[in-house]
């Protein structure tokens, strides 16, 4: 193993920061992709739309930019961004799971997303 490859993977930057969020995105797409083929839909239109909506939004990176992981006071200027997009994703991520269970694919991210969501945008619902 070269020096960069023992310093990477010493690295919590590098595997805690960097790579943890790609592998999972990664592997949701690859639920969403399950879910769309099973429905019948185009997976490069998916792919299109996908690619499109994490250029506005900034994909999963987006919420990365807080100094804390810690629960958003309801003062917060980010929190009613945050709660917002709860309120969307906890929409979307059901309505999934309702299809997914209608469709017989397994969705067990996709669950584990719907369960932590609100938590990890810093916004839970007992705020």
């Amino acid at each position: 193993m070269g020096s960069w490859a023992r310093t990477r993977a010493r690295s919590p930057c590098w595997w805690g920061g960097r790579t943890l969020p790609s592998s999972v995105a990664f592997t949701a797409a690859g639920e969403a992709q399950q879910l769309a083929a099973a429905a019948g839909l185009d997976l490069a239109k998916l792919a299109e739309v996908v690619r499109y909506s994490d250029g506005i939004t900034g994909g999963p990176a987006a919420i990365m930019f807080r100094n804390s992981v810690e629960q958003l006071e309801l003062t917060d200027p980010l929190y009613e961004v945050l709660a917002h997009v709860r309120t969307l994703g906890e929409k979307d991520l059901s309505l999934a799971l309702e299809l997914g269970e209608t469709l017989g694919v397994a969705l067990p991210l996709a669950r584990l997303a719907l369960e932590r969501f609100a938590a990890g945008l810093g916004v839970p619902h007992e705020a």
